[in-house]
């Protein structure tokens, strides 16, 4: 039986740095259903998939405006997410042509400065590092 992966291991990467002072990162798979019903039934004639979406966000402390700007520019970047840290024979997901749409800062007087990016990719793949 495997173990559950720790997440202070991960690696976040844009355009093969890692994005440091990252404090979470999420990922998700997003696929419509095309359903159709004929009259007379109460169950889909047609269920399929249909349109796909690779969503992603990142948390990170404040250092500057990069990602700000990324946002603004509309640059296209790639992210590569190592769950359990780098090592050979460890989880690596790919995230292709991000384009971030969202940017947040946030002060709290008492912490430290943080920002949220969030976007969607062209693709993604699961593989294994060598």
């Amino acid at each position: 039986m495997s173990s559950p992966i720790v997440g202070y291991n991960a690696v976040v990467q844009k355009d093969g740095s890692d994005i440091g002072y990252a404090t979470g990162v999420t990922v998700g798979i997003d696929v419509d259903l095309i359903k159709e019903y004929a009259l007379g039934s109460t169950t889909p004639q047609v269920l399929e998939a249909g349109n796909r979406s690779f969503t992603v966000s990142i948390d990170m402390m404040f250092i500057d405006d990069t990602y700000a700007t990324d946002v603004l520019n509309g640059t296209a970047v790639s992210l590569v997410i190592r769950p359990a840290g780098t090592g050979s024979g460890l989880p690596e997901i790919t995230l292709e042509n991000v384009i971030f749409n969202s940017w947040e800062l946030s002060i709290d007087q008492d912490g430290v400065i943080m920002e949220s990016i969030s976007g969607e990719a062209k693709s993604i793949s699961f593989s294994t590092q060598t």
